[in-house]
C-alpha cells in the first residue's frame, strides 16, 4: 500500500506463484534478448573473421606459390653454380697449364732471367805493347773470338749465356764496327764478361781443353780467366722479338 496526495492506492494481492511466474518470464525474456544480441554479435564477428580468413588464405596461397617459385629458382641457381664451379676448375687447370707452358717458352726464348751453377769467363785485350808498324788488330779481341767462346759453352751444354749483361738468344748477333763490338745492336767493351749456366766443372773443362779457343787466345797473349761457380745470374733478353717477314706456314 502507498499513501500520497492522491490518497491511498492498494496493489492487488499477488500470490507467490504469480510472482515466480513473472520472474521466470522476465528472466526468459532477458535470456532470449541476450541470445539474440549474442548471436548477432557472433554473426557479426564471424562475418569479419571469415573475410579476414579469406584474405589471409589468399595471401597464404600466394606466399606458397612464391615460396615454391623461389625454391625452384634456388635449385636452378645451385645447378648453375655447380656448372660454373666445374667450368672454373677446368678453366683454372687449363689456365695453369697454359701459364706453365708460357713460362717454359719464356725461359727457352731467353725472356726470363735465370740463375744456377755455371762458369764466369773474363776476356781482355792483349796487354802487350805494339811493335813499330804492327797491326793494332793483333792485340784486340774481335767478335769472332767472343763467338767462338760462346759456341764452346753451348757445345758443352750451357743452358743460358750472357755477355756483359746482354742475353745471348737465337737471334743475337755479334759484329764489329771498327774496333767496337756490338751485341744485340748494343755496344760492349772490354773486359768481356761471359756468364753461362750449366754444369760448371764440365763447362770449365771444355773451355780449357787443348787446342780450344781459350787455349789459342792465351797463346796469343790474351788474358782469359775461367771460374766455375755455384751460382751465376743471367739476365733476360731485353730486345725486340718482332718479326717482319717470317710467318708460320699454313
Amino acid at each position: 500500500m502507498v499513501t500520497g496526495n492522491g490518497g491511498t492506492r492498494r496493489f492487488p494481492h499477488l500470490s507467490w506463484w504469480q510472482v515466480a511466474l513473472a520472474a521466470v518470464g522476465l528472466l526468459a525474456g532477458f535470456v532470449f534478448t541476450l541470445q539474440i544480441r549474442t548471436g548477432q554479435a557472433i554473426q557479426s564477428h564471424l562475418h569479419i573473421a571469415s573475410t579476414q580468413l579469406e584474405e589471409l588464405g589468399y595471401m597464404l596461397r600466394e606466399q606458397e606459390r612464391t615460396r615454391a617459385a623461389l625454391e625452384e629458382q634456388i635449385v636452378r641457381l645451385r645447378v648453375q653454380l655447380r656448372d660454373y664451379e666445374q667450368a672454373a676448375s677446368q678453366g683454372k687447370s687449363a689456365l695453369e697449364a697454359m701459364n706453365r707452358q708460357l713460362q717454359e717458352l719464356r725461359v727457352q726464348a731467353g725472356l726470363a732471367a735465370l740463375e744456377g751453377p755455371g762458369v764466369l769467363v773474363e776476356l781482355k785485350d792483349s796487354p802487350r805493347p805494339l811493335r813499330a808498324g804492327e797491326d793494332p788488330n793483333l792485340v784486340i779481341l774481335h767478335y769472332t773470338d767472343l763467338w767462338a767462346v760462346i759456341n764452346d759453352l753451348w757445345a758443352a751444354g750451357a743452358e743460358a749465356v750472357a755477355i756483359n749483361e746482354e742475353r745471348v738468344i737465337v737471334t743475337t748477333g755479334l759484329s764489329c764496327v771498327g774496333t767496337t763490338i756490338l751485341c744485340n745492336a748494343k755496344r760492349i767493351a772490354p773486359p768481356y764478361r761471359i756468364a753461362a749456366i750449366g754444369d760448371g766443372p764440365r763447362l770449365d773443362a771444355h773451355l780449357r781443353r787443348p787446342g780450344g779457343i781459350v787455349d789459342q787466345l792465351t797463346r796469343f797473349g790474351f788474358p782469359v780467366r775461367i771460374t766455375a761457380v755455384a751460382r751465376v745470374q743471367v739476365p733476360a733478353y731485353k730486345g725486340s722479338l718482332q718479326m717482319v717477314h717470317a710467318v708460320v706456314p699454313r
